[in-house]
């Protein structure tokens, strides 16, 4: 395995991995890379073999990456972002007034980065541009692509003082947590819920290796809740949303998340007392290297438009 993917795996294969996994069939996928169905099907037999791995199983609803698959697809999409960013760099060379700045954002961070965007372009000369990118993900994700210099900025709670001795963490705000369902959940209706009144129903919760998880735990067992069988754990506001619209689960959230999707008639924020369960959220750079100028300016402008 290790041969094939320093030696014989190809770019084209990469692409075709991460559109497999956003089309999620091979119609689509021979639609959207100008190939046929057989050519498609091909070449990801090919890149199975290579590895010794099944990387998708067919089911009724289309493919569906197996865990060996989602790894090597985590991969390709870090490759593909590589790429584009490096052909944003090329693009740039001879144009000072081009900025470029990669933010990790971690749970109910995405919010206030535009705010922080729209400061950090009026700050700059009409003329000049902002090449921002924004990945999502859990502590284990962007705190080592940060350290590894692929990000310039993580947002999110900060490790514990003694993980972050090579971080230099700048505190935004501090964030509620609470639960959000469908408009139109029984639950919805009901005023001044307890944790009780969930029990029966599907929960989406961050991950366990997220530092909020253990602040949440925490509640739970000082209330004596029961976490249930039925538990989907995301990062992706878009997979909770998904949850929580198309099959009834309720979900726990960022407020500023949460009041955002409730202006615009995607969830119901329900009454439950999470005992001031909140998140502390900051923005992490590495104290060495110094992080670029561009970096620094844009944490400024997220700790002014965190104070909105």
């Amino acid at each position: 395995m290790q041969t094939f993917l320093q030696r014989r795996l190809r770019l084209r294969q990469l692409r075709l991995l991460v559109a497999l996994d956003h089309h999620r069939h091979v119609g689509r996928v021979a639609a959207a890379m100008h190939l046929t169905q057989p050519a498609v099907s091909k070449a990801l037999a090919e890149l199975e073999r290579g590895i010794g791995m099944t990387l998708f199983t067919r089911t009724p609803q289309g493919l569906v990456p197996t865990p060996e698959g989602v790894c090597l697809i985590r991969h390709a999409q870090f490759v593909h972002e590589d790429l584009n960013r490096a052909a944003l760099a090329l693009d740039s060379i001879g144009q000072p007034d081009v900025w470029h700045v990669a933010v990790g954002a971690m749970h109910g961070t995405t919010p206030v980065i535009p705010m922080a965007f729209e400061r950090l372009q009026r700050q700059r000369t009409p003329a000049a541009a902002v090449d921002l990118t924004v990945q999502e993900g859990s502590p284990d994700l962007l705190l080592p692509l940060l350290r590894a210099g692929k990000l310039d900025v993580v947002m999110g709670v900060a490790p514990e003082r003694s993980a972050a001795a090579d971080l230099h963490v700048v505190p935004l705000y501090v964030d509620p947590m609470v639960w959000v369902a469908a408009p139109d959940h029984p639950l919805a209706r009901t005023a001044r819920l307890t944790l009780d009144d969930l029990a029966d129903t599907m929960w989406v919760l961050p991950p366990r290796v997220a530092r909020v998880r253990a602040m949440i735990d925490a509640v739970f067992r000082k209330q004596k809740v029961l976490v249930p069988s039925r538990l989907i754990e995301t990062v992706s506001f878009d997979s909770l949303l998904g949850m929580v619209c198309d099959h009834g689960a309720v979900a726990l959230s960022s407020r500023r998340l949460a009041r955002s999707a409730e202006s615009r008639g995607l969830v119901h924020v329900l009454d439950i007392d999470m005992g001031g369960l909140v998140m502390p959220i900051s923005a992490m750079t590495l104290v060495e290297p110094e992080p670029t100028s561009y970096a620094v300016e844009f944490v400024q402008c997220l700790t002014e438009a965190s104070a909105q």
